[in-house]
């Protein structure tokens, strides 16, 4: 199954990597998260994510009290020697929209706010 990375085209965020069987798939998992029309794709070789140092066992334990899962210990997740070229543009690849025939949005420029007015709180008078 092959590896997609995906990002926003403007800013190119991160939007994540993803393994799907055909763009359509793709498609419908970036739509979880994000506007596909704004993204655009590649595709990568081999390669994943690491843990060189201790992390957490799996299944993933859940609390005693039936509460939320750990989350995962991204923070000290690395990316292979392959994986790494493709996030630091080393490696030979093109990004490809997923509606090519579909021009971009224009997008409105984030015009400055300004503060609104305060809100005054009045304090009660010490008792003597």
């Amino acid at each position: 199954m092959p590896t997609y990375l995906v990002r926003i085209i403007e800013t190119r965020d991160l939007v994540g990597v993803f393994s799907a069987d055909n763009i359509v798939q793709l498609i419908d998992i970036v739509d979880e998260c994000t506007e596909p029309d704004e993204c655009e794709y590649t595709r990568m070789g081999p390669g994943g994510i690491m843990w060189a140092s201790p992390a957490i066992p799996i299944p993933i334990p859940e609390d005693d009290d039936g509460g939320e899962p750990d989350p995962m210990p991204w923070g000290d997740a690395s990316v292979t020697e392959t994986w790494w070229d493709y996030f630091y543009g080393y490696a030979a690849y093109r990004w490809k929209r997923f509606f090519p025939d579909d021009p971009p949005k224009p997008r409105q420029p984030v015009l400055p706010q300004r503060p609104g007015p305060g809100h005054v709180v009045p304090f009660k008078k010490k008792r003597e």
